[in-house]
């Protein structure tokens, strides 16, 4: 019954994953799980101090475990799921002798959970390290998706010969772009710790290091249901044995209640058939101390507060401000997004042209695993808003696409000395034709007709850098000069107090000619550009 209830977790768990995408309906909550996740919740309402509505959702899994107890872990967790799944397949005849200090370690998860509250008190983030769910999204994202389109991709290939004989046109041409994502390697040698661990002992990870187990652990021994073993128990220790979590003692009638996971693995080996798991309201409200010692709680604490001043003033905080790093449309203003964001990866994910990609040192320590834009690999696509729906702690805040398109994320900039037509007097359009608001124009400098960029035009979607046909860097770069981000209110009216207008690319220029003091005559087979109450020039070089 639970490895069944396990798999349907993941499988749906897995498939909310894939829903992630540019058609995500706006009445699906593709982010479920990470909503529901009261550690999360709790970390980025304390570390933004401010009150975020979708952590609303958390109250479900803290009710219910109330209710009946820590049944989260055994039944719903799909990182709980995927280190049964990979120990059934990795270690199931492996020799594991257990941990003699056992009850020593279980306090780990304790103090690593007073770590994380307390930095979050200080502004700092540190949830998304540890946080089972947030740990396994992220692994979904930057390796476990994109092998998926390589192995789908590889069998469309091999199905193509036999899809255009049968006339099957639209298998015979389909194929998934290939996304690709930085710190991929760092992040499959994470969870493959998590999983090494388990060589160790059964669920190690959960046992001893999962802040979110712990922080349910502390409300479950309130829970309904609650383990009795009968008058038939003959201490053959079997029980023992077969808990994955260590929660039994040497003794078979005594369990540490909060670390019990309801996962009836004890009354399902029990040869004597001594143990149940009835429900009774005489149980609720029995409460068993966790042993965590005072020193343990107060060096915990200092830890965290330290880490959180330590991570604000490091030598990376000097990175701060000196990287052209661009953030998604919608993002909340840097030091409440850095704080409430739980880098889960979601919003990487879900963007239909991958230009999202996590950040290393390029925003400091707290800024580890961050979404920013990779506007060189791909631009944001302007009609998206999928990262603001799935982002569960709204880092990025869920905008309609008028509100997005108005969402500036940065101003394209010319860099004169690598541009094509700037330096080498070459014949070339790209920027302006690709540009979606008509930010880029051609207007006559000295006799040439140049390039330029109109500030008040340009949202940063990065059109033009991803194909500015330069090698190499490109010769038009975004950076995050007179972006907007809001914590609250409308972008549009923002963007018209700043008198910034994003209107589609009307294709013609010429009013702009015309604005600087020159004239086009028309009529002719060539295109000249004319100086007012002056000479005609020469035909300009680089131009037909």
């Amino acid at each position: 019954m639970r490895k069944t209830v396990q798999a349907l977790s993941l499988l749906l768990f897995t498939a909310f994953f894939a829903l992630a995408t540019y058609r995500l309906p706006d009445w699906l909550p593709a982010d479920i799980y990470l909503r529901i996740d009261p550690l999360l919740g709790i970390n980025a309402v304390i570390a933004s101090r401010e009150f975020i509505a979708r952590v609303l959702w958390s109250l479900v899994l803290v009710v219910a475990t109330l209710a009946v107890g820590r049944f989260f872990c055994a039944y719903v967790c799909p990182m709980g799921a995927s280190i049964d799944f990979l120990d059934f397949l990795l270690f199931r005849k492996s020799k594991r002798r257990g941990l003699k200090t056992d009850s020593n370690l279980q306090r780990w998860k304790y103090f690593l959970l007073i770590l994380i509250i307390a930095a979050a008190v200080t502004g700092v983030s540190l949830a998304y390290l540890l946080d089972p769910i947030a740990l396994l999204t992220r692994f979904y994202t930057l390796v476990l998706y994109p092998l998926t389109i390589v192995v789908v991709n590889l069998l469309l290939d091999l199905l193509r010969p036999l899809s255009r004989g049968l006339g099957w046109v639209n298998l015979a041409h389909l194929h998934y772009p290939q996304p690709a994502y930085y710190m991929t390697a760092l992040t499959l040698t994470i969870f493959g710790a998590v999983i090494a661990l388990n060589h160790i002992t059964p669920r190690f990870w959960c046992r001893y290091l999962c802040p979110l187990g712990a922080l349910l652990s502390l409300i479950s021994p309130l829970g309904l249901f609650k383990r009795r073993v009968s008058e038939e128990c003959n201490r053959c220790m079997a029980c023992q044995k077969a808990c994955p979590m260590g929660a039994i003692d040497e003794d078979p009638l005594k369990i540490r209640s909060s670390e019990c996971i309801q996962c009836r693995e004890c009354a399902g080996i029990c040869p004597q058939k001594a143990i149940s798991y009835p429900a009774s309201l005489a149980g609720m409200g029995e409460y068993s101390s966790i042993d965590v010692s005072r020193r343990g709680f107060f060096s915990s604490l200092a830890g965290g507060l330290t880490f959180g001043f330590i991570a604000i003033q490091n030598p990376f905080t000097l990175l701060q401000g000196r990287r052209q790093l661009i953030r998604p449309p919608g993002a909340l203003p840097e030091t409440a997004f850095l704080r409430t964001c739980i880098r889960c990866g979601e919003c990487m994910k879900s963007c239909v042209t991958n230009t999202l990609q996590p950040s290393l040192w390029e925003s400091g320590l707290t800024g580890l695993w961050t979404p920013k834009l990779e506007p060189r690999m791909a631009p944001c696509e302007p009609n998206c808003n999928v990262c603001g729906k799935v982002c569960p702690t709204q880092a990025i805040r869920s905008l309609p696409l008028e509100e997005k398109t108005y969402a500036k994320i940065g101003t394209a900039v010319l860099r004169k000395e690598t541009c094509l037509v700037w330096a080498q007097n070459k014949l070339c359009l790209i920027c302006d034709e690709i540009c979606p608001y008509n930010a880029i124009v051609f207007r006559p400098v000295e006799g040439y007709r140049r390039p330029v960029v109109i500030a008040s035009r340009c949202n940063g979607c990065g059109y033009c850098e991803q194909r500015c046909p330069v090698r190499g860097e490109s010769a038009i770069v975004v950076v995050p000069d007179g972006e907007i981000r809001l914590a609250e209110g409308s972008y549009i009216r923002e963007a018209k107090k700043l008198q910034l207008e994003f209107k589609p690319d009307p294709g013609d220029d010429k009013y702009l000619l015309e604005e600087s003091g020159f004239k086009v005559e028309q009529g002719a087979k060539e295109e000249k550009i004319v100086p007012a109450e002056k000479p005609i020039p020469q035909k300009p070089k680089g131009f037909l």
